[in-house]
């Protein structure tokens, strides 16, 4: 599961490579909100040293700009294009879950000024 947060460039970590055909390719990735059912596309570069996982690095408030947050099912394609967004006719190598956290964390009300002075009546 991928976990980004809104407001920061974050690198992201997956295993595509064991399932594509092509030598160099790019990466469409795909990601759908599972309740508002909103769409994300957008294509990567695999920036990656090694042969053993892809890299990219991304930047949530561009990509996810007023984006809501919480659970979102992704499918990532292989490409020759470095701008085609149609998944049609289109390898997928990974699917996955990712979840889209708000930029500031919730901070619940405390109440700090009432009496916790407690009376009981024996009767």
């Amino acid at each position: 599961m991928i976990h980004l947060t809104k407001g920061q460039t974050q690198t992201v970590f997956f295993n595509a490579s064991q399932n594509c055909v092509l030598t160099n390719p790019y990466f469409l990735f795909v990601f759908t909100n599972r309740i508002t059912q909103d769409v994300v596309k957008f294509v990567a570069t695999n920036t990656s040293t090694t042969l053993r996982y892809n890299k990219f690095s991304l930047v949530t408030n561009t990509r996810f700009n007023g984006a809501e947050e919480g659970f979102w099912t992704y499918q990532v394609y292989e490409q020759a294009s470095s701008t085609n967004t149609n998944t049609s006719g289109l390898n997928n190598v990974e699917n996955g879950y990712m979840y889209l956290h708000p930029s500031t964390t919730f901070a619940p009300t405390e109440y700090n000024e009432q009496s916790n002075n407690f009376v009981t009546y024996n009767g």
